[in-house]
């Protein structure tokens, strides 16, 4: 399953924020967020069992299911690793949803037909979620063709996780930087993605919250006030680069949080808790330098780099 980084490479990658500030936020109050370790967002390359082992040595309380994996266990692998994870408070954030939507209707009926047929394996390990994104441009339809794909490919998927009590989390991808990357360009907002989620028409599909895209997209606090708890499936936060406006930002370029300090994440998490979200927050800063890392010093840097916001 490609991340947003190998997609964009392999399709060949071509203001004021609501959320600026200046300072590094420290708050106290968002402990009911549960810190989740996405390996693929950070470089970690880990197999399920290390990547459990370090969400126990890191006080990381959610971690991303590593799906390839988990489907292959045998009964009592997945006891054990269920007991495992009950013992040490770790919760399954949402996963990445193991389907190419975006490409051919033969391509996207596979990864349809591989979720059907694993879809009650992969809620029997509590797995809550899948997310993915909606990339912003395209090479051949124009905004409504794409849009009455996704509307009608992602109803189908919402239909199978809600057989068995799954949510799907929607993504826009904010930076105006990719907006030159296709001929045609589609929704990058969070008001363009609810006409979507409200198109789709099914009650299990929602919001993956991302605070880069939300910066990115110049969206206002106004502009989320219609989100209800249940509305939110995840939550990401990551910090813009520094010499760059806000329509200079690059997708695949960031920081972590609070290490630029250009993002307001307090006031971002600070909504998001106001709604009543009690669920994951993760990292994904598509950093060269924290994927580099060795990984103790990677990890410790990601999990401070949440604790600035006290969870």
């Amino acid at each position: 399953m490609l991340n947003r980084r190998q997609f964009i490479q392999t399709t060949s990658l071509a203001g004021i924020s609501p959320f600026l500030m200046n300072t590094v936020p420290v708050v106290d109050s968002l402990k009911s967020f549960r810190a989740s370790l996405n390996p693929g967002a950070i470089g970690l390359q880990c197999n399920a069992q290390e990547l459990l082992d370090y969400a126990i040595m890191f006080n990381f309380s959610s971690i991303s299911p590593l799906l390839n994996e988990l489907v292959t266990f045998s009964s009592n692998e997945k006891k054990a690793y269920l007991e495992k994870m009950i013992n040490h408070g770790i919760k399954f954030d949402g996963g990445g949803l193991p389907i190419e939507f975006r490409s051919s209707e033969k391509i996207f009926q596979q990864g349809l037909r591989f979720l059907q047929k694993n879809i009650k394996i992969i809620a029997s390990f509590n797995i809550p979620s899948f997310v993915t994104w909606i990339m912003p441009t395209n090479k051949s339809l124009t905004y409504l063709q794409n849009f009455n794909q996704h509307q009608k490919r992602l109803k189908q998927v919402a239909a199978v996780l809600e057989e068995e009590g799954l949510k799907l989390g929607l993504e826009f991808v904010g930076p105006k930087t990719l907006m030159s990357r296709d001929k045609y360009s589609f929704l990058h907002s969070i008001n363009e993605l609810r006409e979507l989620i409200d198109a789709i028409a099914k009650k299990n599909v929602g919001y993956l919250l991302d605070s880069f895209h939300t910066y990115c997209a110049g969206d206002q606090i106004e502009n989320m006030d219609f989100l209800e708890a249940k509305d939110i499936v995840s939550v990401q936060i990551n910090d813009a680069v520094i010499g760059r406006s806000a329509n200079m930002q690059i997708d695949q370029e960031r920081e972590l949080p609070g290490d630029s300090g250009i993002i307001d994440l307090k006031k971002f998490l600070d909504f998001i808790n106001s709604k009543g979200y009690n669920g994951a927050v993760s990292v994904e800063p598509f950093n060269k330098e924290i994927n580099l890392m060795e990984t103790t010093e990677k990890l410790k840097r990601v999990r401070a780099s949440i604790l600035k916001f006290g969870f």
